[in-house]
């Protein structure tokens, strides 16, 4: 899919936190604080391994509380502006990069808050859809109280 494709799926899930853009930056880069909230509801996250840096790789194992179904998750850092911007592939450990979904995050300081804007490249949705936008959107309510936390 390439960047001009007005037909690639795509959606955007803007938070505002009550936290500095360190704190918040800290939150999406460190694996202890990742592996805290990285999940939607009902699941748990272990196996946590972030390099963040242009190329490294991400990995983390999800597993559903209620089943025991685990979903491997992991991509490549493919921009890192330290405190500002984050894009990488997401999607099964080691699919082609090419191929693979992209995240972009941008973290814009508001005094002491921080504007988050998660957006996905390579999937629809809306809130209610019960799977991907729904599943960041509680990731992102787990990495609100995590934020609280440990502010």
């Amino acid at each position: 899919m390439s960047a001009s494709d007005a037909t690639t799926p795509e959606f955007t899930i803007t938070r505002v936190f009550d936290a500095p853009r360190g704190l918040v930056w800290r939150a999406w880069t460190k694996e202890a604080e990742l592996a805290q909230w990285l999940r939607p509801f009902g699941v748990t996250t272990d196996s946590v391994s972030f390099d963040v840096r242009v190329g490294g790789h991400y990995t983390y194992t999800m597993t559903n509380d209620e089943t025991g179904e685990k979903f491997p998750t992991g991509g490549v850092f493919l921009e890192v502006e330290p405190l500002s911007r984050l894009v990488f592939t997401w999607g099964e450990p080691g699919a082609p990069v090419e191929a693979a979904p992209v995240i972009t995050l941008t973290f814009t300081a508001q005094g002491e808050r921080t504007e988050l804007v998660f957006h996905l490249r390579g999937y629809d949705g809306a809130p209610g859809d019960g799977f991907v936008y729904d599943g960041w959107d509680e990731a992102l309510t787990n990495f609100s109280r995590h934020l609280v936390v440990n502010r």
